[in-house]
C-alpha cells in the first residue's frame, strides 16, 4: 500500500470517527426540537460522507496514472478539505449560524472556501489520473 493511500484510509476514518461523535450532541438536541441546526446535522453527516468518500477514493488512487508527488498532493488535498468542510459546519453550529449563505460568517466562509478549493483541485486531479489510465 502507498503512502497517499495510506493518507485517505487514516482521514477517512478520523473523519468517520468526527461524523459519529457528532451523533450524540445532534441526537441530544433532536430530543429537544425537531429541527435542530443545519449546521450541527451538517457536523454530523459530512464527516461521515466525507469519510465514506475517502476510504472509496483508495480504489481510484491505485486506478489512476499519478506520480507519486502528484498522488501525495492530491490526497492531501481531498484530506484536507474533508477537514476544513467538518471545521466549517462546526464553526458555524458553535456561532448559531442559520443560513451562511445568507449571513456569511467570516470564519465560515473561510474554512468553506479553503475546502471547496482543495476538494475542486483534488478531484480533478484524481479524475485526469484515472482518465489517463
Amino acid at each position: 500500500m502507498l503512502v497517499p493511500e495510506k493518507i485517505l484510509i487514516i482521514a477517512g476514518v478520523l473523519n468517520l470517527a468526527y461524523g459519529c461523535l457528532f451523533g450524540f450532541p445532534y441526537a441530544f438536541a433532536r430530543m429537544k426540537a425537531e429541527f435542530p441546526s443545519r449546521y450541527l446535522q451538517a457536523s454530523h453527516i459530512g464527516p461521515l460522507m466525507q469519510g465514506t468518500m475517502l476510504l472509496a477514493l483508495v480504489v481510484a488512487f491505485r486506478y489512476a496514472n499519478l506520480t507519486e508527488g502528484i498522488a501525495y498532493f492530491a490526497a492531501y488535498l481531498l484530506s484536507g478539505s474533508s477537514l476544513f468542510l467538518a471545521l466549517k459546519d462546526t464553526v458555524n453550529w458553535l456561532q448559531s449560524v442559520k443560513d451562511e449563505f445568507q449571513e456569511k460568517p467570516i470564519a465560515g466562509r473561510l474554512l468553506g472556501t479553503i475546502g471547496v478549493t482543495a476538494n475542486i483541485i483534488g478531484i480533478a486531479i484524481i479524475v485526469i489520473g484515472v482518465l489517463l489510465t
